[in-house]
């Protein structure tokens, strides 16, 4: 039995050495390139709502919500109007299905919780169903899955030129993730937000990114 496990150690060794990574090994955007990304977003939808279309309001709403929560695309996909906890002093989302099946409440800025509320009655005036068990994002084709918010970002993504393989609707999880610890340097606020079991996951985020070194050298020996 020792031998067994002195044999399983190494493997067990390498496990946890890919766990722990640095940041080099996770792609993200900048804070300006999801700017850029949000801005564009919010203007095709404001414009789309002046010729009374639908897409590109879905997809500012799908947008703002993936970049001001960190959420996986399939836990976006599959929310429901009553997972959103927006009434007076209520600022939260709850997943029901995150990864591995569990659930966790996403606490949500101000802004995002507006644009929810705003987004609902934009779906009701359309007489689209909004009750505690109706998914949020419905198109033509039925129901949103993981993958139709994974062809939204990607198509905003190639039109602002920053799509590359590999460096798609994930990231934007991992810049929210980058974003939120460079802000408030608390790993397990951020481990409760992207809903991760172990803190060894999310501390990944709290190595240096390219950003803090460019700080750090801009002007050096001026």
């Amino acid at each position: 039995m020792n031998t067994a496990k002195v044999f399983q150690f190494p493997e067990q060794k390498k496990a946890r050495a890919k766990r722990i990574q640095n940041i080099d090994g996770v792609k993200y955007f900048s804070s300006l390139q999801i700017k850029l990304l949000r801005r564009t977003a919010r203007n095709a939808a404001e414009l789309a709502k002046g010729k009374k279309q639908c897409t590109a309001v879905r997809e500012w709403m799908i947008l703002d919500l993936l970049t001001s929560t960190g959420m996986r695309e399939a836990e976006a996909a599959d929310l429901r109007a009553g997972d959103l906890k927006t009434g007076p002093g209520q600022c939260e989302i709850f997943v029901r299905d995150g990864k591995g099946g569990r659930s966790r409440t996403v606490q949500i800025p101000d802004s995002l919780k507006t644009h929810l509320r705003s987004f609902l009655r934009w779906k009701a005036g359309r007489n689209e169903p909004t009750g505690e068990d109706d998914h949020i994002f419905i198109g033509q084709r039925g129901t949103w899955t993981g993958q139709t918010v994974g062809q939204v970002v990607k198509k905003y993504l190639k039109q602002l030129g920053l799509y590359e393989s590999g460096k798609s609707a994930h990231s934007l999880r991992h810049s929210y993730a980058t974003e939120h610890y460079a802000k408030n340097k608390d790993l397990r606020a951020l481990q409760k937000q992207l809903g991760h079991s172990s803190i060894q996951t999310t501390q990944i985020y709290a190595d240096v990114t390219k950003e803090d070194i460019q700080k750090g050298i801009k002007n050096l020996w001026n």
